[in-house]
């Protein structure tokens, strides 16, 4: 009885030992340089099994250290962005309240929040109605406005 056995090639569906999703053999220059190797070796000293699968394997690691790179700047850009949605949400709770606040120097005062927005360096600020800007940590307090 005969029977038929198939392997997956190097870089086909299988197991994709040269090959990478995002990148066709033009655009791998790995696989360019390990071309470029194999037309030049002299048939007298070919280039080792060893040494391809060790530079395989460190082109690998590479391209797969530069995608965790890529998506940890994109988690990171992510939770800035989540976190400033929390605090403008948290600090549009403030909008019409009356907060107590120390300035730099330790003075405490109080004023109505009349805005909220987030500043250039990041950071949530409060407008108050008497034009002052402050901090959302400065925030010491809050009470409901006295009617005046």
């Amino acid at each position: 009885m005969i029977t038929s056995t198939t392997t997956n090639g190097i870089g086909t569906s299988g197991n994709q030992v040269l090959g990478t999703r995002a990148a066709s053999y033009g655009d791998n220059p790995f696989l360019q340089l390990l071309t470029a190797q194999l037309k030049n070796q002299t048939p007298l000293e070919p280039v080792d099994n060893e040494s391809f699968m060790n530079q395989m394997a460190s082109y690998s690691s590479m391209q797969e250290q530069r995608e965790l790179n890529t998506n940890m700047l994109k988690l990171l850009d992510y939770q800035g962005l989540l976190a400033r949605i929390q605090s403008l949400s948290e600090g549009s709770a403030l909008l019409g309240k009356e907060v107590s606040y120390t300035t730099g120097g330790g003075e405490p005062l109080q004023g109505r929040v009349a805005a909220v927005f987030v500043a250039e360096s990041g950071e949530v600020r409060l407008r108050l109605s008497e034009g002052a800007e402050i901090d959302l940590r400065q925030v010491t307090g809050i009470s409901e406005p006295t009617a005046a």
